[in-house]
């Protein structure tokens, strides 16, 4: 192929075809337990609530609930994917060998968002809220009597299942008056899928009896009702190992916020007098983002972290 500018925008064109299609392809699984926000400036504040409790009724004046002093503020990080295409390639008729290549750094470039969101809700064992706990914490309040405990550290089963939900279930806000959480997505890793299915998909569980002592004891098994099956979304993630993690995801803010300041797209060096092009008869393409993503309150989601 002839290098002038003509060719070199059709080649691109191509690229630019094939890196969206890319990007179509990858999935978004993150978007179930995530709310998404559009960034303007390179730091985001923002503010919250001090009190959670819904609407009461009204005799006297009105209480106001004020937005807290503490705010949070996150900045956007930035991010990127290069590759180079030999000119020589391009003029022998071989760009088809990196159509593959661009079309993989659309389909990484489209996960972003959810890495970014993995980060947050593996990181909240340590990453500090706006009340300076971890945001899975023990220990957290609100107001003077309810406690948040969104912190354990029990592996997946059963009964580690039915407590979490029972605590997210009690979680009250500052006026004492139920949160109302609904927990209806169960986050595990590969090693957890088949203690999740068995918690929530299967309608009947086997139950075990030690009947007798000694060399006359024998162990009867059963089976009875299962009443969990149905009560939660089971979600794969391939990132997490033992971890697992029951959110709410029916509330107007999800309990992972992915900020976005800048979506990625194919940009290119390719003119004769770019450096590059003229130094080392290679073309670059590339392309990079800009955001972050975070945690938002600490009810809409219980995280059990197994040594």
């Amino acid at each position: 192929m002839d290098i002038n500018r003509a060719n070199m925008n059709e080649l691109f064109r191509g690229y630019n075809m094939l890196f969206q299609k890319g990007m179509e392809m990858a999935p978004h699984e993150y978007q179930k337990f995530c709310t998404e926000l559009n960034s303007t400036t390179a730091v985001e504040v923002y503010p919250f609530l001090e009190q959670f409790g819904g609407m009461r009724e009204w005799i006297g004046d009105r209480e106001i609930k004020g937005v807290s002093s503490q705010k949070l503020q996150v900045a956007n990080r930035d991010f990127e994917d290069t590759v180079s295409v030999k000119r020589n390639d391009i003029e022998d008729d071989k760009y088809g060998l990196y159509s593959h290549l661009i079309q993989t750094m659309g389909f990484n470039a489209s996960q972003i968002w959810g890495d970014l969101a993995i980060e947050a809700l593996l990181g909240g064992e340590d990453a500090t809220w706006i009340d300076d706990l971890a945001f899975f914490s023990d220990t957290r309040k609100y107001g003077d009597e309810a406690t948040i405990d969104n912190l354990g550290s029990a592996a997946l089963s059963m009964d580690a299942y039915a407590t979490a939900r029972l605590t997210m279930l009690k979680y009250r806000g500052h006026t004492n008056r139920p949160i109302k959480v609904n927990p209806n997505l169960l986050i595990v890793g590969p090693a957890n899928e088949g203690m999740a299915h068995d918690i929530l998909k299967n309608s009947r569980k086997i139950t075990a009896q030690v009947v007798g002592d000694g060399d006359n004891a024998k162990v009867i098994t059963g089976t009875v009702d299962n009443g969990y099956a149905g009560t939660a979304e089971i979600l794969i993630l391939p990132e997490l190992d033992k971890e697992w993690f029951l959110a709410d995801t029916t509330k107007p803010l999800k309990p992972i916020i992915v900020q976005k300041r800048k979506a990625p797209v194919l940009t290119r060096l390719d003119k004769e007098d770019d450096e590059n092009v003229f130094m080392r008869k290679e073309f670059i393409y590339g392309t990079d983002a800009r955001g972050e993503a975070f945690a938002s309150f600490p009810h809409l989601i219980y995280g059990s972290f197994p040594a």
